[in-house]
């Protein structure tokens, strides 16, 4: 997101790279953009709860989470820019709302996919092999003879 959409164009001149590749770049651009996203949401569901998991399990919450997140971002800016008047009711603090309410929306978009995790996971311990109980080797005595 740093580098921005004319980057194309001025890696295309410098590396001799063809017109394709400047047509191309802005959904290359996406990609890895959100590539690396779903890698850190990973990373933060894999490395903070104490469990023991699979990194490749967490794949379908943070997938989840940064699909919301996005679609969430889009929409609360549409709103942003269309319907509220953050400055005319808040003033100075219409920004801090603005920030605030889109933390509130991050936040929720976080725990979805952190609840689809442990939903995926509750359902594949549930349909894990069950252990084989040996039965006890305590015999009862007969008291009445």
């Amino acid at each position: 997101m740093i580098v921005g959409p004319k980057f194309g164009e001025w890696l295309a001149s410098k590396v001799y790279l063809s017109s394709l590749f400047v047509l191309l770049w802005p959904y290359i651009h996406w990609t890895i953009a959100v590539g690396f996203t779903i890698l850190a949401v990973e990373a933060l569901y894999f490395l903070a709860p104490n469990v023991k998991q699979r990194f490749l399990a967490t794949l379908p919450g943070a997938i989840l989470a940064v699909g919301c997140w996005i679609g969430l971002s889009y929409l609360l800016g549409i709103y942003f820019r269309h319907f509220a008047n953050f400055n005319k009711t808040y003033g100075t603090l219409g920004a801090a709302v603005a920030l605030m309410t889109w933390l509130y929306w991050t936040g929720f978009a976080m725990l979805l996919g952190a609840e689809l995790n442990s939903e995926l996971a509750k359902i594949s311990r549930e349909g894990a092999i069950p252990q084989k109980h040996e039965p006890s080797t305590i015999t009862t005595i007969d008291l009445a003879a």
